[in-house]
C-alpha cells in the first residue's frame, strides 16, 4: 500500500521543532536568542524570528542585484517540498526598514510559491544602504561564483554609493582608484585587474556592450577590449577633427595676412611699383605659400616620420 506524500505546507509547524532549543514555542514575532545550538543549526550575532512570507517585502537595490534563476528556484522549490524550509538558512531582513529582504530572495520566492505560513528570518542592523549592499554581495559570493553579468551589476551599484573625498597627503590621482579597486575586489571576491576592467566597461562602455554583458552574451574581457578599441577610435577621430578645425580657422585668415604682407612690402619699399596684374600674381603666391606652411603645421607627427 502506497504512502501519501507528506504536504510540507501543512506540516510546517512541526518544522519549528527541528531545533527545539532554538525555536521552542516560537510564534509570529517571537525570537530566539544567540548561542543556541541543535544539530546543524547555530545562531550567532542576531536572533531568529518567524514571519508570514507574504508580509516580507523586496525592494531595490537588493532585489535587482541577483536575478532569481529559474533553475535555482526550481531546485530550492523541490527541496522545500520534500524537506521543508532549512532553518540553517533564514532570510536576512534589514532591521527597522519595513521587512526589506537583503539576502534570500530565491528562498523567499520558493516559500511563497509553496504557501508556507511562516518562515525564519533574521533582522540585521546595517549602518547604511552601502553596508547592507556589501553584505548581500558577500553572502552570494560565499555561496557560489558570480557571473560576469552579476559582477558588473554589483560594481555599478557599489560605485553609486562610493564615498569620495579630497585626497590626503601626497597620494597621486592614480593611487585612489587603485585603492578603490582593491577594496571592491575584496567585496566581489575577484582580482583587482578584473575590477578595473569591469569599471572601464561600466564607465565607458556603450549601452549595447553593457547590455550584452548583462544578458550573458558577452564576457567582461571581450567587453573591455571592445570598449578600449572604441575609445581609441574616438580619440583618433577627435585629434583629426581638431586638426581640421585648426586648418579651417587658419585658412580663413590667409587673405588678411597676405594683404597685410603686401601693404608692408610697399610701405618699406616705396620705389617698387606693381602693376595690377603683378600685384594679383604676388598676392596669389603669398596665399599659396601660407597655405603650404599651415598644411605642414597641422600634419600629425607620425605622418611626418613616415614621409
Amino acid at each position: 500500500m502506497e504512502m501519501e506524500p507528506t504536504d510540507k505546507r501543512n506540516d510546517f509547524v512541526s518544522q519549528e521543532n527541528i531545533g527545539e532549543n532554538i525555536l521552542e514555542n516560537c510564534t509570529t514575532d517571537d525570537s530566539v536568542e544567540n548561542d543556541k545550538y541543535d544539530g546543524h543549526i547555530f545562531v550567532t550575532a542576531e536572533s531568529v524570528s518567524m514571519v508570514d512570507p507574504d508580509t516580507v517585502k523586496t525592494a531595490s537595490p537588493f532585489k535587482d542585484l541577483f536575478q532569481v534563476r529559474p533553475a535555482d528556484l526550481e531546485n530550492v522549490n523541490q527541496d522545500m517540498e520534500v524537506n521543508g524550509y532549512d532553518f540553517a538558512h533564514p532570510i536576512i531582513l534589514w532591521a527597522g526598514h519595513d521587512l526589506i529582504v537583503v539576502d534570500g530572495h530565491t528562498r523567499l520566492a520558493a516559500a511563497q510559491k509553496l504557501m508556507f505560513p511562516r518562515i525564519p528570518v533574521i533582522r540585521k542592523d546595517f549602518k547604511d544602504e552601502a553596508e547592507a549592499l556589501e553584505y548581500a554581495i558577500k553572502s552570494q559570493r560565499n555561496r557560489r561564483n558570480l557571473t560576469d553579468a552579476e559582477l558588473l551589476n554589483c560594481l555599478t551599484e557599489l560605485d553609486k554609493r562610493k564615498k569620495t573625498g579630497p585626497a590626503k597627503g601626497l597620494a597621486s590621482r592614480e593611487a585612489k582608484p587603485g585603492k578603490s579597486a582593491e577594496e571592491t575586489a575584496a567585496i566581489l571576491g575577484v582580482s583587482r585587474a578584473k575590477v578595473e576592467r569591469l569599471r572601464t566597461v561600466s564607465d565607458h562602455g556603450s549601452d549595447e556592450i553593457k547590455d550584452a554583458v548583462k544578458s550573458g552574451e558577452m564576457s567582461v574581457n571581450k567587453a573591455y577590449y571592445e570598449t578600449m578599441d572604441a575609445r581609441r577610435r574616438a580619440e583618433n577621430k577627435s585629434d583629426s577633427q581638431r586638426r581640421t578645425d585648426m586648418l579651417f580657422e587658419a585658412q580663413k585668415g590667409i587673405p588678411k595676412v597676405a594683404k597685410r604682407f603686401m601693404d608692408r612690402l610697399v610701405e618699406k619699399n616705396p620705389d617698387i611699383l606693381f602693376s595690377g596684374a603683378e600685384a594679383r600674381i604676388l598676392y596669389r603666391e603669398i596665399c599659396k605659400e601660407l597655405m603650404n606652411i599651415i598644411n605642414m603645421a597641422t600634419v600629425p607627427a607620425e605622418q611626418l616620420h613616415q614621409d
